[in-house]
C-alpha cells in the first residue's frame, strides 16, 4: 500500500524522459465525459507488467496525480489532471514518501513542441546524488577512489594559473585547462581522474583539457571550492557554484603544508639558471619565480616562503615573485620533495640541491674537456635541460 506513490513517480518519470509518439495509446479513460488518452512514449515498454498494472488498477481506482494527454486535431496539447477531492491527501502522502527535490517531477510544465526536459531532470537528480556523495568534501574519481586533499590543492594551483571556468547564457558550465604541448601527460592525469577530453590547439604548441559533462564539472568544482584564491578564477568558480547549487566556501590561503604552490609553479612558475659576469669572471645564479597580473594572487608567498615581489612593466605589466637565495632554494627543495610538481619543471626541482653543491665548488670554471669537473658540470647541464 505504501509503494503506490513510488510507482506513480516511476511512471511519470518514464513519461517525462521519452519522446511523444501519438500512435501508441495505452488506455482510453472517461473522465467527466471527456476522453483521456494516456500515451506510452516508446514501443519497448508497452508490454511491461508495471504499465499494465498501472492502467488497470491505479488509474481506475485512485486516480492520483498523473500526467494525461488530451488529443485535439491540429492542436495536440498536454495538460495535467488532479483529482481535487484527494488533492491534499495525495500531496501530503507524496511529501512524506518522496524526497521533496524529486516531487517537482509531478508539477513541472511540458511542451509538446519540444523534446521533454530530460537533461534538466537528470541533472537535478544527479546533482542531488552527487551532493549527498560529496558530503564532508569526499569526492571520488572515475575509478571510485577518493581524491586526496593533496591532489585538490595541486589542482587548484594549476587551475589558478592556466584554468578557465565559465557559465554560458544557456546555463551550461564548462572547464578548460591549457598547457604547453610537452606537458600533455599532466592533462592526461586530470582526464584519467575526472573524464573529459584533451585536444591539441591548432596553430599553437599547446594542448587543452575541456569538459562540459555535468558529473565531471560537479566533481571539479567541488575539488576547487575553497582552495582557489586567484581573484579572477574565484569569480568564475563562484558563478559555477551558484549554477550547480553548491554552497560557496571561503578561500583558504595556502601554507607550506599545501600542495597549492606546486600546482602554481606548474602553471605560472619558472626555475632557471642564469650566467652572470663579474670582474672578468662569471658565476651561475639559480632563480625560482612565479608571475601574475595581480600582486594579491602571489602575495601569500612572502609569508609562506619568503623572497620578494617585483613589478615588470613589460607585456602590459605583471608582478613577479622571486626566490634568489640559497636558503630559500633549499627550503623549496624540501617542499618539492614532499609535494612534487607534475610538469616537465619537476626534474629541475630535484636538482636544486645538487646545483648549489656544484656551484659552491665552481666546477663550471674548469674548461678542460678531459677533466672530471668539466664532465660533471656538462652532465649536470644535460640533465637540467632534459624535457623528457
Amino acid at each position: 500500500q505504501n509503494l503506490w506513490p513510488n510507482i506513480i513517480l516511476l511512471i511519470v518519470y518514464i513519461i517525462f524522459i521519452c519522446a511523444i509518439c501519438w500512435k501508441y495509446i495505452l488506455y482510453y479513460y472517461y473522465f467527466n465525459n471527456n476522453i483521456v488518452k494516456i500515451y506510452n512514449k516508446t514501443i519497448n515498454i508497452s508490454d511491461l507488467f508495471l504499465i499494465n498494472f498501472f492502467r488497470k488498477y491505479i488509474i481506475s481506482i485512485i486516480n492520483p496525480v498523473i500526467v494525461k494527454y488530451y488529443y485535439k486535431i491540429y492542436n495536440q496539447q498536454i495538460t495535467k489532471i488532479i483529482n481535487n477531492k484527494y488533492l491534499f491527501f495525495y500531496i501530503y502522502i507524496l511529501y512524506l514518501l518522496i524526497n521533496l527535490d524529486y516531487f517537482y517531477l509531478l508539477l513541472v510544465g511540458i511542451s509538446e513542441t519540444t523534446r521533454t526536459q530530460q537533461n534538466n531532470i537528470i541533472n537535478n537528480i544527479t546533482s542531488k546524488e552527487l551532493s549527498n556523495k560529496n558530503y564532508n568534501n569526499i569526492i571520488t574519481d572515475n575509478h571510485n577512489n577518493e581524491i586526496s586533499l593533496e591532489f585538490k590543492q595541486w589542482f587548484s594551483g594549476l587551475t589558478d594559473g592556466d584554468g578557465y571556468i565559465y557559465v554560458n547564457k544557456k546555463g551550461h558550465i564548462g572547464f578548460e585547462l591549457t598547457l604547453p604541448a610537452e606537458d600533455e601527460k599532466v592533462l592526461r592525469i586530470i582526464q584519467n581522474k575526472f573524464g573529459g577530453n584533451v585536444h591539441a590547439r591548432s596553430g599553437l604548441k599547446a594542448v587543452r583539457y575541456r569538459t562540459q559533462r555535468h558529473n565531471v564539472i560537479y566533481k571539479i568544482i567541488n575539488c576547487l571550492n575553497g582552495l582557489v584564491i586567484n581573484n579572477i578564477r574565484l569569480v568564475q568558480l563562484h558563478k559555477a557554484c551558484l549554477a550547480l547549487n553548491i554552497p560557496i566556501k571561503d578561500p583558504v590561503l595556502p601554507t607550506i603544508n599545501s600542495a597549492y604552490i606546486s600546482g602554481l609553479l606548474d602553471s605560472d612558475g619558472t626555475i632557471n639558471i642564469y650566467k652572470s659576469f663579474y670582474n672578468e669572471t662569471y658565476r651561475y645564479q639559480l632563480t625560482i619565480s612565479i608571475t601574475n597580473k595581480s600582486r594579491c594572487n602571489i602575495e601569500f608567498l612572502l609569508n609562506v616562503i619568503g623572497g620578494n615581489i617585483y613589478f615588470d612593466k613589460s607585456v602590459n605589466g605583471y608582478y613577479k615573485w622571486k626566490a634568489n637565495s640559497k636558503l630559500l632554494h633549499l627550503k623549496l627543495y624540501d617542499y618539492f620533495l614532499k609535494f612534487p610538481p607534475k610538469t616537465i619543471k619537476s626534474h629541475r626541482t630535484f636538482l636544486i640541491k645538487e646545483f648549489h653543491e656544484l656551484n659552491f665548488t665552481k666546477v663550471y670554471l674548469d674548461d678542460n674537456k678531459l677533466s672530471m669537473k668539466y664532465k660533471i658540470w656538462k652532465n649536470f647541464k644535460v640533465r637540467w635541460n632534459n624535457k623528457n
